[in-house]
């Protein structure tokens, strides 16, 4: 049932809590966040530059969307990865945002379905270079900090992604884009406040895009939350006036967009004092968040068992509410029709961790999505539903039995993939990561150039964007 008011209802006189985000970004210090905290955002910063660079490859639907910014022109303002282009900081926001998702392997906090880092980066890093004289600890603030505002919208909703029409990472998203781009613009609390209000009108995108074959939005999507935020920033900068009530309102986002569900005190609780930065996965493996746990539990059982793809006869997945969307229709999900299409299919990756002993990201070229061993072990992957899995929230746990063609049966059940902030990646993972990201790059760089900048961003906080822009690989 709604609660959105209705006409003649009592008004609920409490701001709007657009204004304690407005505050909390203008008052919290860099030494005000936890040392943990800005640890885990330099990760993610470098973790966000690697997947980037695998999305600016030949085989991304970036390099079209960069092709079209760049015949439009402009002030040569901000940097695009993997590309030579310096574009306008909104143009710049939208390209580098449009390669973060490429290859579902962005950043995510999996409690409250987000891929933070997406939007925070890719708008903070256009604007920090489009004013010139940043310093590294201005973007890791910004970064921190609108991660923590995006994070806390997913928090506060009540109900899983599945119950709603919207995508919700980039619909709240793309308040984390706006966030970071306020910060580096110096905003004051009203012109926030107008700025979320901006947000508001430009918020968009739904589930069609997981579920329409051959579609490339879903892979770009976070383009346009990270190009709109920027743009709310630069028109409240300039004194453009925007809804003061744009997430509590009649008509604001929890309202219009979450059938007015959502818990209050998950919003605000402890707000500039605790923060979601720490509570964020890097992801080891492509492929939708939702897929991750299953994946764990059958690397877990190939390795115990050591098992090859020749001694499986049968995977049996346990899923619920969330993972029965990644598995059906059947058909579809077993012969992926593209790369989009493979990366939302939780029997194909199941194939390619028993083929592979990992889920590299070359598993889903174009070439790759036809191999005949993949196919052929998608084909013995089945399933059946577990209300209990269901329990779990949109990121579900897994339970996987595979049976052997000797007649053995293993079973195992894990709750978290790993990158959990529960199993975190080691540095050295993330650098592995790092350099196969950078492999599918139009230009892979040099390993020396991986390690530099690896240094660069766990040094953000004394040297200026402009030093960790001259570093980023184009």
């Amino acid at each position: 049932m709604s609660n959105i008011p209705a006409p003649g209802a009592a008004v609920d006189t409490r701001p709007d809590a657009t204004a304690d985000f407005a505050r909390f970004l203008v008052d919290t210090r860099y030494e005000d966040i936890p040392a943990a905290a800005i640890a885990a955002t330099k990760r993610s910063i470098f973790d966000t530059v690697g997947v980037m660079l695998a999305g600016s490859g030949p085989n991304g639907t970036a390099r079209k969307i960069v092709g079209v910014l760049e015949r439009w022109g402009g002030a040569s303002e901000a940097t695009v990865i993997g590309h030579a282009a310096k574009l306008p900081a909104p143009h710049a926001a939208f390209a580098n945002g449009a390669m973060a998702h490429q290859y579902d392997f962005d950043d995510t906090h999996d409690e409250a379905v987000a891929h933070p880092t997406a939007n925070s980066f890719s708008a903070g890093l256009a604007v920090a270079e489009a004013r010139g004289n940043a310093s590294g600890r201005d973007l890791l603030r910004a970064v921190a900090l609108a991660n923590d505002v995006s994070c806390r919208l997913g928090l506060a909703i009540i109900g899983s992604l599945y119950e709603y029409p919207w995508t919700r990472p980039p619909v709240i998203g793309i308040f984390g884009a706006t966030s970071a781009a306020a910060i580096m613009l110096g905003l004051k609390p009203e012109s926030i406040e107008s700025a979320f209000g901006l947000t508001l009108h430009q918020a968009g995108n739904t589930l069609e895009c997981l579920y329409a074959s051959g579609s490339e939005v879903r892979g770009f999507r976070d383009g346009f939350s990270s190009r709109n935020g920027v743009t709310a920033a630069y028109m409240a900068e300039a004194g453009v006036r925007g809804d003061r009530s744009a997430l509590e309102g009649r008509f604001g986002l929890f309202n219009a967009f979450f059938r007015g569900e959502y818990r209050r005190e998950a919003l605000l609780k402890n707000l500039g004092s605790h923060f979601e930065a720490d509570r964020i996965s890097i992801k080891p493996w492509p492929s939708a968040r939702e897929t991750h746990a299953t994946l764990q539990a059958v690397l877990d059982l190939r390795s115990m068992h050591k098992l090859a793809p020749a001694d499986v006869r049968e995977v049996r997945l346990h899923v619920g509410n969330t993972n029965l969307h990644f598995c059906e229709p059947a058909e579809a999900r077993r012969r992926p029709a593209g790369r989009m299409d493979a990366l939302g299919s939780l029997p194909f990756a199941v194939a390619v961790a028993l083929q592979h002993g990992s889920v590299p990201l070359v598993a889903y070229t174009d070439a790759a999505l036809k191999d005949p061993a993949v196919l052929s072990l998608a084909d013995r992957v089945t399933w059946q539903v577990d209300e209990s899995r269901s329990a779990d929230g949109t990121i579900e746990g897994a339970t996987v039995e595979i049976e052997t063609t000797s007649g053995a049966k293993h079973r195992h059940s894990v709750r978290h993939g790993m990158g959990h902030p529960d199993a975190p990646l080691t540095d050295g993972v993330i650098k592995h990561k790092f350099e196969g990201c950078g492999a599918m790059a139009h230009r892979p760089p040099a390993a020396k150039d991986v390690e530099r900048l690896w240094q660069a961003v766990q040094s953000l906080d004394t040297i200026s964007v402009r030093e960790l822009a001259e570093l980023l690989p184009r």
